[in-house]
């Protein structure tokens, strides 16, 4: 930690940078392991702490906590308010065996604060505004961007969790394979509501922070890890064999679910993860943006 002439403090990644660096490896073994044994496992709290640990590299501590309130107390909220009068995602039941506090379980408000800053990460790098500083940019428009790539995740792995597993269940499935249009409607809302939320606090509340340019292991991390999520039912597509599953009088093949996943993580998710990846190592040898 540092102090510019201006009396605002800066910080580079200092320990968190490299702890993100081993989460991402540790991320990709535990994901690996889960498909090989067709079996959830803890790839996603491992996922959950890499980005809680490139937060703290990349907007410190204090700037990683703000994220990560505001991306749970909003997530948590419209989860909550959905279930409860069917706005934004529409009716549906949670069945998780863990404690769901308004029926929404304690796992998936941490979720979406994953998912979404892997998200909002990616559009800041394809709007050019990865650095904290008064930019339209990073106040409106990768929030904006970030509530269209973040539900990507949703749309490729959704029917999966519903209809295959029935993790959560629809009061009215349809669309998507039993997934109804209101649940990426609200996917759209929930992912710029609370990084939207994020950009408004920032610039309000975090001025004095001025966070040091990220390294390049840093930068491209994010459209890494979504580009891996991209194409993580590949695996599942090669067992899934001749099961269907059956969700309000209409049986589906097992198999088109999961290649649609793949269909979907391939056209939806792969292009903006590949973009920024591009963005990033064409700015190898560049002048840092201020």
């Amino acid at each position: 930690m540092t102090r510019l002439d201006d009396g605002r403090r800066t910080h580079g990644p200092g320990r968190s940078g490299p702890l993100a660096i081993v989460l991402a490896g540790a991320w990709l073994l535990a994901l690996a392991a889960e498909k090989l044994a067709g079996l959830p496992g803890l790839s996603l709290l491992v996922l959950i702490a890499l980005v809680l640990a490139h937060g703290g590299a990349t907007l410190g501590a204090r700037g990683m906590a703000l994220f990560v309130v505001l991306a749970v107390l909003v997530s948590f909220l419209l989860e909550a308010l959905s279930i409860a009068t069917g706005f934004p995602f529409g009716f549906y039941v949670h069945h998780a065996a863990m404690p769901k506090p308004l029926g929404v379980p304690l796992i998936v408000p941490p979720t979406y604060a994953a998912y979404g800053y892997l998200g909002w990460r990616i559009a800041c790098t394809l709007l050019h505004c990865e650095e904290a500083g008064p930019s339209a940019q990073r106040l409106l428009g990768a929030p904006l961007l970030a509530g269209l790539i973040v539900p990507g995740i949703d749309l490729a792995g959704d029917a999966l969790g519903s209809t295959v597993a029935g993790t959560w269940t629809y009061a009215h499935p349809s669309g998507f394979f039993g997934v109804p249009l209101s649940n990426f409607l609200g996917w759209i809302v929930t992912s710029w509501a609370m990084i939207q939320a994020y950009a408004l606090a920032e610039a309000l509340f975090d001025r004095r922070m001025r966070h040091a340019a990220m390294p390049l292991r840093l930068r491209i991390l994010p459209p890494l890890v979504w580009l891996v999520s991209a194409v993580q039912f590949v695996p599942d597509l090669m067992r899934a064999g001749a099961a269907t599953a059956t969700v309000a009088g209409r049986t589906f093949l097992v198999s088109d679910i999961v290649e649609s996943g793949v269909i979907v993580g391939l056209l939806a998710m792969a292009p903006p993860a590949l973009a920024a990846l591009l963005v990033v190592l064409g700015s190898i040898g560049a002048p840092a943006r201020r």
